[in-house]
C-alpha cells in the first residue's frame, strides 16, 4: 500500500485489527485481582478479551483519524468479527480438502504462568541465564555392524555432548552423520590433574575418566585433539569407522536403560564442537523433533522411549 502511495496511485486502505491472542488475554488478567481470576471461566475469559479489544481498537481509529490517516474507518475488519472468523474456516477447510493439512505429533510450549501454550516468536530467555555443558557416555548394547566390524570391542561407548543436559532423561536417540569418520579410542594415561571437584575452578570430571576400567568410547576422528585438550587425557585410536557403519547401533539410555538407537542425522552435525554424536531428545528442539519423525515411521523406537518423546510435549 505505502509503495502504491508513493506512486501517486488511488489506494483504498482498510484498516483492521487482529484481536486475538495471548497480550490480549495478559492485559484483561493483570486488570484482575486474584479472587476475580480464580472465578474465571475460559467463557469469560473470552468475553472480557472481546471487550478490551474493541475498546483499544476505538482508542486506536480515533488517534489515526487524528494523525489525518485517510482510510475506510467506517469499514474496519476485526479478527473478532463473525463474518471474518467465518472466512477463515472456510479457507481452512478449502485448505483441508486439498491436503494442505495434517495431523501430527509435534512439541508445543506451555508456559506455567499463563496457563496457555506459547508460539516459538513468544519465547524469551534471559540473558543472564547460562546451561552448562556436559559430555556423557552411553554404553551401546548390540552392534549390528558389517563383517563384524565391532566385534573385538566388548565394552564399547558413545560420548555424547550437550549443551542441554536437563534434556537427557528425554533421550530417544544418538544421531551422527554418515559421512564424517569416527575412531573408536581408549583413553590413556589420564592426567592428575583431573578432579572431581570445581571449588578451584578446574573442570568438574565424572567418574568414567578416573576410573580403573575405563571403556572404549567412539568419537569423531577429527574432534580428537580437541578432546584431549578438554579431558585433559591421552586418546589412542584403536579403530576407524564411518558414521554410515554404525546405523542401527543400539545403546542402554542413561537414565532407565531402555534399548534406543543410533540413527543418522542431518547436516547439522558437524566437527566444529561437541563429540560428532549427537544426543537426540525429539521432545526438544527442531532437529531432534525431524529426526525423531522420521525414525518412527521406521519403528526402531521402543514404546517407553516413545512414551517419554510424547509425554515431554504434552
Amino acid at each position: 500500500m505505502c509503495m502504491s502511495l508513493l506512486q501517486y496511485c488511488k489506494v483504498h486502505y482498510i484498516p483492521g485489527w487482529d484481536c486475538h491472542g495471548l497480550p490480549i488475554e495478559l492485559k484483561v488478567l493483570q486488570s484482575l485481582d486474584q479472587d476475580a481470576r480464580n472465578g474465571l471461566t475460559p467463557i469469560k475469559l473470552r468475553a472480557k478479551s472481546a471487550k478490551f479489544a474493541k475498546a483499544t481498537v476505538k482508542a486506536q481509529m480515533a488517534s489515526f483519524k487524528r494523525f489525518g490517516v485517510w482510510a475506510d474507518w467506517d469499514h474496519p475488519y476485526l479478527t473478532l468479527d463473525p463474518e471474518y472468523e467465518a472466512a477463515q474456516i472456510e479457507v481452512f477447510g478449502q485448505m483441508v480438502f486439498k491436503r494442505y493439512i495434517y495431523r501430527r505429533r509435534k512439541p508445543v510450549h506451555w508456559s506455567p504462568s499463563s496457563r496457555t501454550a506459547l508460539a516459538e516468536a513468544e519465547l524469551e530467555y534471559p540473558e543472564v541465564h547460562v546451561s552448562k555443558i556436559m559430555y556423557a557416555i552411553f554404553k551401546l548394547l548390540t552392534t549390528p555392524t558389517k563383517d563384524g566390524l565391532l566385534d573385538e570391542f566388548p565394552k564399547l561407548s558413545l560420548a555424547i555432548w550437550t549443551t542441554t543436559p536437563w534434556t537427557i532423561p528425554a533421550n530417544a536417540a544418538v544421531a551422527l552423520n554418515s559421512k564424517l569418520q569416527y575412531a573408536i579410542v581408549e583413553v590413556q594415561s589420564p592426567s592428575p590433574d583431573v578432579t572431581s571437584s570445581s571449588e578451584d575452578g578446574k573442570k568438574r570430571i565424572g567418574s568414567v575418566l578416573k576410573g580403573s576400567k575405563i571403556p572404549f568410547f567412539i568419537v569423531a576422528l577429527d574432534l580428537l585433539s580437541t578432546l584431549e585438550s578438554k579431558w585433559n587425557v591421552k586418546l589412542a585410536v584403536m579403530k576407524t569407522v564411518f558414521g554410515s557403519d554404525l546405523e542401527n547401533c543400539r545403546y542402554a539410555h542413561p537414565i532407565n536403560g531402555e534399548e534406543c538407537p543410533v540413527v543418522i542425522g542431518g547436516d547439522y552435525i558437524t566437527t566444529e564442537s561437541g563429540t560428532g554424536l549427537v544426543h537426540t531428545a525429539p521432545g526438544h528442539g527442531q532437529d531432534d523433533y525431524f529426526i525423531g519423525s522420521v525414525v518412527m515411521e521406521t519403528g526402531w523406537f521402543s514404546d517407553i522411549a516413545w512414551s517419554q518423546f510424547w509425554s515431554s510435549e504434552m
